[in-house]
């Protein structure tokens, strides 16, 4: 299970500029996700860990929730984060061409999937 957290620390007083810090001395995996317009990722939940999105560009609809009677839509723009916890459900839309850094904290493995919807036929019937 996930047990560290995701906390953003901002420095922006660098004579060069600044950065944005998600995480620390953390066992995690970092992805960059890249979503076409129109597409979706699979309507999904994981066993054994969160994720936190953070959208670097373009727009996406971001929908997460403990079960499918309190899944919650969220339009995400650039700078825009949103976490989904262990077991919860969720998926993101491209409403753009967007890139999304995903940050996965717990044990991470690709098989560790449950696809609850699909649009392209990956789900269970």
């Amino acid at each position: 299970m996930a047990k560290t957290s995701i906390h953003i620390q901002k420095d922006f007083n660098k004579p060069w500029g600044g950065y944005l810090k998600f995480i620390e001395n953390a066992p995690c995996t970092v992805k960059i996700i890249v979503v076409k317009k129109d597409a979706a990722l699979s309507l999904q939940t994981h066993k054994l860990r969160a994720e936190f999105w953070y959208v670097i560009s373009g727009k996406v609809v971001a929908t997460i929730g403990k079960d499918k009677k309190h899944l919650k839509k969220s339009v995400l723009n650039p700078g825009d984060t949103i976490k989904s916890p262990v077991g919860f459900l969720h998926r993101i839309e491209g409403i753009q061409a967007s890139k999304v850094l995903e940050i996965s904290l717990g044990t991470f493995r690709e098989n560790d999937i449950v696809r609850h919807e699909d649009k392209y036929g990956r789900a269970p019937k």
